[in-house]
């Protein structure tokens, strides 16, 4: 790995983290993190975490006869372990993120010839299968995506989409280049297409206009548990003899773990509730904005122009909610973020989600999801 983006430094910050508990480990790689790797057909070490991406980098690796632990995803070899993020888990969830945004209509953009990239088509074509049993797709190669050229296939497939559609980008990169695409056809994004991109490279998501929601990745426990794999495996490697060592080497094969996505993190580009009826949208970015900030129902109530009543009726119809059991989920899955990424105090993380007391956030998250804040920040410990 050369450590060239968010993916890589995560993966990176897990396997040096579970190096510096192990005794033993001498890290080597392409990166600043590691001992300087210049040459990797002379290096003589005992394994290998890669990021295996195309046919050639698997037979390079494979002619090295030492175990390889694949923390991409993209191109699958039979002589490779795998620990990677769950594609289609992730597919599912933006799926199910994007129906929640009122969506009827989805559709896809891929990236061709990597298993990542399939893998998250599939979750999403499959989840919204009952609503949408046409999700239109384009795809084409990483480079493509990531050039600032050729576009005129793409503003065609916009251009003829069925809006308002909710998007699932396999990756952050081809949603940049979506919304771009976008605002250079005055295609409207969120309220005619909303995006939602994966791997939450913060800097480039903020940097959108509008800025970009995404599904984050758990790329540092990938990292440890693929050093950990890779650790089992050298022992095995090292405590039979040569002819042994050929044989479980043949029964390790294909070994996989697959590492569930984190949250998803709300940005402008998919803040919107596509029902057709502008008093519930308009209520709906109003509490995705404010809800975190301490809104209250009343106050979103006081801003509609219609009466409390008909907002509220109105409100219920679209969503099957009231306007504060919207403020409350919204509240609640902030602070589930918060619990899973940060070090806030429980305190800290009541506060950062709108709750006025640390004791009505505990009330509130414990009759929604059957755990206290710190028991489900735990849970999500143990699962490193």
């Amino acid at each position: 790995m050369g450590l060239a983006d968010a993916y890589e430094h995560g993966i990176a910050r897990g396997i040096v983290r579970y190096a510096k508990a192990t005794r033993g480990w001498h890290l080597y790689g392409y990166g600043w993190m590691f001992r300087p790797l210049d040459a990797l057909e002379v290096w003589r070490g005992d394994g290998i975490i890669a990021r295996v991406e195309s046919p050639q980098d698997a037979a390079g690796l494979a002619a090295l006869k030492v175990p390889i632990v694949d923390v991409a995803g993209a191109y699958r070899s039979p002589s490779f372990h795998l620990v990677a993020n769950d594609d289609e888990a992730t597919g599912r969830k933006a799926a199910a993120y994007l129906r929640s945004c009122g969506f009827q209509r989805f559709a896809f953009c891929g990236v061709t010839g990597t298993g990542w990239s399939a893998g998250r088509g599939k979750g999403f074509a499959e989840a919204v299968r009952p609503f949408c049993p046409e999700v239109p797709v384009f795809e084409e190669p990483l480079a493509w995506w990531e050039s600032l050229g050729e576009s005129g296939r793409l503003r065609r497939w916009i251009s003829r989409l069925e809006r308002p559609v909710g998007v699932f980008a396999c990756n952050d990169t081809s949603g940049l280049k979506l919304a771009e695409v976008c605002r250079s056809l005055l295609v409207p994004v969120p309220n005619s297409v909303a995006i939602l991109g994966v791997d939450n490279e913060d800097i480039l998501c903020e940097m959108a206009s509008p800025s970009l929601s995404s599904i984050e990745l758990d790329c540092e426990t990938i990292g440890f548990r693929a050093a950990a794999l890779l650790d089992r495996l050298t022992a095995e490697s090292r405590a039979v003899d040569s002819r042994s060592a050929r044989s479980a080497g043949a029964r390790e094969q294909n070994r996989v773990l697959l590492v569930a996505p984190k949250e998803i993190v709300e940005r402008g580009s998919t803040q919107v509730f596509a029902c057709g009826d502008p008093i519930v949208e308009r209520a709906v970015r109003s509490i995705r904005v404010r809800a975190a900030q301490g809104a209250t129902a009343a106050a979103i109530l006081a801003e509609l122009p219609v009466s409390r009543r008909s907002a509220e009726i109105r409100f219920r119809m679209a969503t099957g909610r009231s306007i504060r059991e919207e403020i409350l989920r919204v509240r609640i899955a902030r602070a589930k973020t918060l619990l899973r990424s940060t070090d806030l105090t429980i305190a800290a993380v009541a506060a950062e989600s709108g709750f006025g007391s640390a004791q009505r956030f505990h009330e509130a998250f414990r009759r929604l999801e059957g755990a206290s804040p710190g028991a489900f920040r735990k849970r999500g410990q143990r699962r490193r």
